[in-house]
């Protein structure tokens, strides 16, 4: 998954209604601050997080399958015992 992302790609707009109060207070800092970056980061990590935990719900039961078959048979190379 891509967390990584630059401004020399093609941006889109997005219009957000924002609390007001929040605004005012994050007035004083507007210079220091980047707005549509910050926004861009928060909106990539939300993605994220919902693309794995669909990848998860989708592959539960090939993940539970899996984990038994460890449980009964074990690690590959555990046989080797390297410490």
């Amino acid at each position: 998954m891509q967390t990584h992302y630059t401004l020399a790609i093609k941006k889109g707009r997005l219009s957000l209604s924002i609390d007001q109060g929040l605004l005012d207070r994050l007035e004083p800092y507007k210079q220091q601050i980047n707005f549509s970056a910050q926004a861009e980061l928060l909106l990539a990590r939300m993605l994220d997080q919902l693309e794995n935990r669909t990848w998860a719900e989708r592959n539960a039961d090939a993940l539970e399958a899996h984990g038994k078959n460890i449980a009964q048979t074990g690690l590959a190379g555990a046989e080797f015992d390297r410490v």
